[in-house]
C-alpha cells in the first residue's frame, strides 16, 4: 500500500526529483540497508539516518550514506527497533518507524507535486495514520476554542467571557488527549510506532490499557531501549497518580529568594505549573487572586512553577496578573526537572495535595476547583 505524505515535507525548489529508498532486511537481525538514487545531490551532500529519543528531545546519528558521483548509494545499518529521521540535503527529512526485518520503501514523485510516498513499512504506515489523526484531531477540538480565546484576549473580554472560553480550550485539549489515548490502544497496538504516540499520553486516562500496550510490544523487544524508555514512562505516571506522594520541588522566586514545596507540608496546597504564553493559565492566574482571598482564613495555599525560559517574559506575565503567591522557575522551559517530576508535557497542569503532601486531584481549574475547595472547607 502507498501511502501519500504531505507535501510540506519537500522543500520547494528542490524539484523535479525522482528517489527510490530501500530498506532491505539482511541477514543478522537487526541489520538493515538504505540504498537509492538521488542524482542531483553531490558526494559532499549525503542524506543522513538518525535514531529519535523523544524523552531527551534529541537524536543520534545512525550513519551517513555514501553518494557516488552520479548520486547513487547503497548502506548498510545495524541496529534496533525505533524511531529514525532520515535527513536529505536541502533540510528536507522524513519519519520512519522501523521494525526488524521490514522493507521500506520511500518516492518523491514529480507527477504528484513532489509528495513523498511510502511503503513496506506497517510501522511507519502507523505512524503517519496516527499524525494524520492528531491534526484532524486538534483542528477539531483545540484551535476553534483557542482562536476563540486569542481573540478575547485581544478585545479586551470581560473576566467571565475568557474564563468561560478557556474552560472551552482546556476542555477541548483534554478531550484531544483522551482520542489520542483511544487511538493509540485501539490502533496502533504492537507497532514500534507506539512509541512515537507516549509523547502525548494522558494519563488520566485508560492508563492501564496503555501498560498493557508497553508490556505487549515489550515481550519480544525487552531489550529494546524504546521498551525500557516506555516502561518507564508508564511508571512515572503512577509515581503522579492520584494518593501518590507530591515530588519535592525547589528554586528561587523572581526576588531571588529560595521556595520549597516541603515548607507548605500542613496545608492544602495547589500545584500549579504555567507559562506566560500560555493563555488559559493567565486567565487562571486571575482567578487565583479572587480564590486566594475567600479562602483567605482556610488551610490553603498556592505553589507555581513557571515554565518559561526567559526570566524577563517571567517576571513581565507576573506582574500583569498580579502573581503574589509562591513561585518558583529555573527558566529551563520544557527541559525543566520540576516538569519532568510531575510528568508535565502540555499547560495548564496542575495537582492539589492534601496536608500530607498526597496528590488528591489534577487539573482542577475554575469552578470545578472552587467546589472542591467547597467540599473540603465546608
Amino acid at each position: 500500500m502507498l501511502i501519500t505524505l504531505n507535501p510540506k515535507f519537500v522543500r520547494k525548489g528542490l524539484l523535479p526529483l525522482l528517489a527510490t529508498i530501500v530498506l532491505f532486511q539482511s541477514i543478522a537481525v537487526g541489520d538493515f540497508w538504505i540504498s537509492g538514487s538521488l542524482p542531483e545531490v553531490s558526494p559532499d551532500e549525503v542524506p543522513k539516518l538518525f535514531r529519535e529519543n523523544l524523552e531527551l528531545k534529541a537524536r543520534t546519528l545512525e550513519g551517513k550514506l555514501s553518494v557516488d558521483s552520479e548520486g547513487n548509494f547503497n548502506q548498510q545499518f545495524e541496529g534496533e527497533p525505533g524511531l529514525f529521521s532520515l535527513a536529505f540535503p536541502g533540510d528536507r527529512k522524513i519519519s520512519l518507524a522501523i521494525d526488524e526485518g521490514q522493507r521500506v520503501v520511500v518516492q518523491t514523485d514529480i507527477k504528484d507535486h513532489g509528495a513523498l510516498k511510502i511503503a513496506g513499512s506497517p510501522d511507519t504506515d502507523a505512524l503517519i495514520a496516527y499524525e494524520s489523526f492528531r491534526k484532524e484531531s486538534l483542528a477539531r477540538l483545540v484551535y476553534p476554542p483557542r482562536a476563540a480565546l486569542n481573540e478575547a484576549t485581544a478585545r479586551g473580554a470581560s473576566a467571565e467571557r475568557l474564563a468561560a472560553l478557556s474552560e472551552q480550550e482546556v476542555e477541548g485539549y483534554a478531550a484531544h488527549r483522551r482520542e489520542l489515548n483511544d487511538f493509540t490502544i485501539e490502533q496502533i497496538g504492537k507497532s514500534v510506532a507506539l512509541y512515537a504516540t507516549s509523547l502525548r499520553w494522558d494519563p488520566d486516562y485508560r492508563l492501564s490499557e496503555l501498560e498493557n500496550a508497553v508490556e505487549a510490544f515489550s515481550e519480544n523487544r525487552p531489550q529494546a531501549a524504546i521498551s525500557k524508555r516506555m516502561i518507564e514512562k508508564v511508571q512515572s505516571f503512577r509515581r503522579t497518580a492520584i494518593g501518590a506522594n507530591g515530588a519535592s520541588l525547589a528554586g528561587q522566586s523572581l526576588d531571588g529568594k529560595s521556595h520549597r514545596l516541603e515548607d507548605s507540608k500542613g496545608q492544602y496546597v495547589l500545584v500549579d505549573f504555567w507559562a506566560s504564553w500560555c493563555v488559559p493559565c493567565r486567565v487562571e492566574n486571575r482567578h487565583y487572586i479572587k480564590l486566594l482571598d475567600k479562602h483567605s482564613n482556610d488551610n490553603f495555599t498556592i505553589f507555581a512553577i513557571n515554565l518559561d525560559d526567559n526570566r524577563s517574559v517571567w517576571e513581565q506575565a507576573s506582574k500583569r496578573d498580579r502573581v503574589t503567591w509562591p513561585q518558583i522557575s529555573d527558566s529551563l522551559g520544557w527541559d525543566s526537572p520540576m516538569a519532568a517530576a510531575y510528568n508535565v508535557n502540555a499547560l495548564p497542569m496542575s495537582f492539589l495535595l492534601n496536608p500530607e503532601g498526597r496528590i488528591i486531584a489534577r487539573n482542577l481549574r475554575g469552578a470545578k476547583l472552587e467546589a472542591k475547595l467547597a467540599e473540603i472547607f465546608k
